[in-house]
């Protein structure tokens, strides 16, 4: 046996234990969850510790890959592994790669910290094809050539399709049906940063849902935390909740935190958008570069849009008690959509995860410990048919977090969205320990995964 846990608190959602036991783990597979004595080449004694599985990041946004240096860029993965992450699906928001396909394959020929499937970013496509003009609707020829490579895409593992429909303004909704026509085959899901948000936000999920029902594929509404926590959260809910209710195969995905992060160049600030989010402008703080830290007025953010507009910011738009209300939702799994720029970006990237334990269990109530874990790992691996992972049974991947529920606090700010998390004090990545305390042991050990 490689490594014996000990004297830990077993929490494993999908097998309903909830119970002080031992795990053995030997090439990098579970092979005993008991009651009994263990002994293994190393040993972790975890009295007084929460043992669980990795948790898994249902949504977030991968770090860049150099082809010419053939590495990743250092930044959110990093983060996501000492927070407890294990897996992460990434391709989110239409965003990613132009070859996912390419990026998998580095990944297990170099490693990465967590693993890490992908979805087939349809900005991407776009790009490939030459449709550049976000604004602009997309030729009908154009439209046939994205559906194949993603269909090529899809064959070489790629989890699903994901659109950044508010990204493309111009992306109608034949565009959607077409491209992800390809999802049929398999039952794969269709993710989205729907068409818009606030007022308009569940007019924005019907379009999704429309496609869902058209193709019967099971459907992903990505961080309803920022689509519809100004007002709407309650009717959102409801409408998803509908959805489900007549067939429809559908969950949600929400971060912990009332400010959302994009771009400054992004068509979330296209004109209108104080009247949407019924704001102004200092609610908008840069996030990197020279006026890091600073709220915005009208004269720097025309000059820094015009100017900048690749600069990370921070909106402090959100309802907090409208994000509680989604966070609760049973429907609703927990995914960081976290991304990070020169170590610079959003606390959701270091934090998420640790937040939920702490505020949301031990001092909201909002969730109870058992399910907060079950939302961040049982629930989502069944989500996206991760069936080796988010449980501890018997045959799984060796994917484990163990973390103490009085220390757990989540650090990372908006000043220093890099802290690491107090509390978890391992994490164990197919089978070998990759995080002690704060410090990444072996940040080499994520592998692909592929449907």
């Amino acid at each position: 046996m490689d490594i014996a846990i000990k004297n830990g608190f077993i929490i494993d959602p999908k097998n309903r234990i909830y119970s002080q036991l031992n795990i053995g783990i030997h090439q990098g597979k579970i092979i005993a969850v008991t009651g009994n004595e263990l002994y293994g080449e190393i040993i972790i004694d975890a009295n007084g510790l929460v043992v669980c599985p990795g948790f898994i990041d249902a949504h977030m946004h991968e770090d860049p890959f150099d082809s010419v240096k053939d590495e990743f860029k250092a930044g959110i993965f990093d983060c996501l592994l000492r927070m407890g992450v294990t897996t992460a699906i990434g391709g989110n928001c239409g965003g990613g790669p132009d070859r996912p396909d390419l990026y998998l394959d580095a990944v297990d020929r170099i490693g990465l910290p967590v693993n890490f499937g992908i979805f087939v970013p349809h900005g991407a496509l776009r790009r490939q094809i030459g449709e550049t003009d976000r604004y602009k609707k997309a030729a009908a020829q154009s439209i046939i050539r994205m559906k194949a490579l993603a269909e090529a895409y899809l064959d070489k593992g790629c989890m699903g399709i994901s659109f950044g429909i508010r990204y493309i303004p111009g992306m109608d909704e034949e565009e959607l049906m077409t491209v992800s026509e390809p999802l049929k085959k398999g039952n794969r899901p269709i993710s989205a940063h729907i068409r818009d948000d606030a007022r308009n936000v569940v007019t924005a999920a019907q379009e999704l849902i429309r496609i869902g029902r058209q193709h019967g594929i099971p459907v992903q509404v990505s961080h309803i935390g920022s689509m519809g926590a100004y007002g709407q959260m309650n009717d959102l809910l409801k409408e998803l909740d509908q959805s489900k209710a007549n067939g429809l195969d559908i969950a949600m995905d929400c971060y912990p935190y009332n400010a959302f992060s994009t771009e400054l160049g992004e068509t979330t600030y296209d004109e209108g958008f104080l009247e949407r989010y019924q704001t102004s402008y200092g609610s908008i703080e840069i996030a990197e570069g020279e006026f890091r830290g600073r709220r915005l007025d009208e004269k720097l953010f025309h000059r820094l849009r015009r100017k900048q507009p690749e600069l990370v910011t921070i909106g402090h738009v959100m309802k907090a008690e409208e994000v509680d209300m989604a966070i609760a939702h049973p429907g609703v799994l927990i995914g960081s959509d976290g991304f990070m720029h020169k170590q610079q970006g959003h606390p959701r990237a270091s934090g998420t995860f640790p937040r939920v334990l702490h505020r949301y269990v031990k001092e909201k109530k909002v969730l109870t410990l058992y399910q907060a874990i079950e939302k961040m790992t049982y629930l989502t691996a069944e989500r996206f048919g991760l069936k080796s992972k988010g449980h501890l049974s018997v045959g799984s991947d060796a994917d484990i977090t163990l973390f103490s529920l009085e220390k757990i606090r989540d650090n990372a700010t908006f000043t220093d969205p890099v802290l690491p998390p107090d509390g978890i004090e391992y994490v164990i990545v197919n089978g070998q320990i990759a995080v002690k305390g704060k410090d990444i042991l072996n940040g080499k050990l994520g592998k692909s995964i592929r449907k």
